[in-house]
C-alpha cells in the first residue's frame, strides 16, 4: 500500500470511543502527523485560554503559528480560534439535513451524493473546502516532515469529499467500542440523554458510518475496537500502521513523550501513565438500563464481536 500521494486516514467513531487515544498513538509513529480534530476548537471554547496538548496556549504554541504561515504561503489566511475546515455548507435546514444525513442505503446516499455533486453552488463550495482542508494536511505534513496525515474530527463530508475532489490518498478507520461503555459515558457527561436515546444513537451513527465506508474500494477502509486497542496496544497499532502504509514495527513506549499538538476532548491534557480498558458501564450501568442497551443495540454490537447479552 506504499504510495507516492500523501495518504489522509480519517478516524470515523462515535464520540466517547477512544478517538483521541488513537490519535495520540497514531502520531508517535514517525511517519505519521496527526493534530486530532483538524475541524478545529468548537464555539464555546476560549481560544485565548485553551491550551494545546504541548501544554502551550494554543495561540502562542509555536507550531501553529508555524502552521499559520505555511497556510499563508499557500493562499489561505489561519487562525487558531478558527480553523475554517469544517465541512458546513449553506442552505435551507431541509438541504442540511439531506446532505449530512444517510438514507442508511448505498444506492440511494450515491445517489443523493451525485446531486449534490452536480449542483454548481454545492460544488463550488466543496471544492473550496478540500482545498482549504488540502492546504491544512500538507502544511501540517511538511511542518513535521511526515507524509501520512490523521483525523479525528468524525466528519464524514470532509472524508467524502476529499475522497471526490482531491488527489490525496483517503483511508478510513472504523473505530468502534461496546455501546455499553458509550452509553455511560453519554450518562456521564451529557445531560437529558437516557440510555435508550444514547443506545440509538450509537446504532445510528454505526450503521451510517457502514454505509459511507463501503463507498471506498475494501482495502482503503478497516474496522478496529476500542477494546482491542487497549488490550493489544502493539499489535492494533501494528495492525494500523500497515493500513496507513508505514513501517509496522515501531514500539511505542511513551507515546506523549512525542512531540504532539492535539486538539480536540480534554483527554489531550492528561498525563496517562498506561493504558487502561475502561470498563466502567459494568457497575454504573443498572439492570434495566443494561436491558434497554441490549433491546436497542444488542443486534449491531454482536456484528462487531461483542457476544453475549449486550
Amino acid at each position: 500500500m506504499n504510495t507516492s500521494r500523501p495518504v489522509f486516514v480519517s478516524v470515523e467513531t462515535s464520540i466517547f470511543s477512544g478517538a483521541t487515544l488513537l490519535a495520540f498513538l497514531l502520531g508517535a509513529h514517525p511517519q505519521i502527523a496527526t493534530v486530532g480534530e483538524m475541524s478545529g476548537l468548537i464555539s464555546s471554547e476560549d481560544p485565548d485560554e485553551y491550551s494545546c496538548s504541548c501544554g502551550q496556549k494554543i495561540k502562542v504554541c509555536e507550531f501553529w503559528q508555524s502552521v499559520k504561515a505555511a497556510m499563508r504561503d499557500r493562499g489561505f489566511e489561519f487562525e487558531v480560534a478558527q480553523f475554517d475546515t469544517k465541512f458546513v455548507l449553506d442552505g435551507p435546514p431541509l438541504v442540511q439535513r439531506l446532505r449530512y444525513g444517510s438514507f442508511r442505503n448505498s444506492t440511494l446516499d450515491s445517489v443523493r451524493d451525485a446531486i449534490f455533486y452536480a449542483w454548481p453552488s454545492q460544488a463550488r463550495q466543496l471544492k473550496a473546502l478540500v482545498a482549504r482542508n488540502v492546504a491544512f494536511i500538507e502544511a501540517v505534513l511538511e511542518i513535521t516532515g511526515k507524509r501520512v496525515f490523521v483525523d479525528t474530527s468524525k466528519d464524514r463530508l470532509r472524508l467524502k469529499s476529499l475522497r471526490k475532489f482531491s488527489t490525496l490518498d483517503v483511508r478510513a478507520i472504523h473505530l468502534v467500542r461496546d455501546a455499553r461503555g458509550v452509553v455511560a459515558s453519554h450518562l456521564r457527561h451529557i445531560k437529558g440523554v437516557d440510555a435508550r436515546k444514547a443506545a440509538r444513537q450509537w446504532v445510528r451513527l454505526n450503521q451510517k458510518l457502514e454505509v459511507t465506508l463501503r463507498s471506498l474500494p475494501e482495502e482503503k477502509s478497516v474496522l478496529v475496537r476500542y477494546e482491542d486497542l487497549c488490550q493489544d496496544v502493539q499489535g492494533t497499532l501494528e495492525q494500523l500502521y500497515r493500513f496507513c502504509g508505514v513501517e509496522p514495527h515501531v514500539q511505542v513506549t511513551d507515546f506523549q513523550a512525542v512531540p504532539h499538538h492535539i486538539v480536540g476532548n480534554a483527554m489531550r491534557l492528561r498525563r496517562l501513565s498506561e493504558i487502561r480498558l475502561d470498563e466502567r458501564w459494568k457497575s454504573e450501568l443498572t439492570a434495566d438500563q443494561l436491558n434497554e442497551v441490549e433491546r436497542v443495540a444488542g443486534a449491531v454490537g454482536r456484528q462487531y464481536g461483542y457476544l453475549g447479552h449486550l
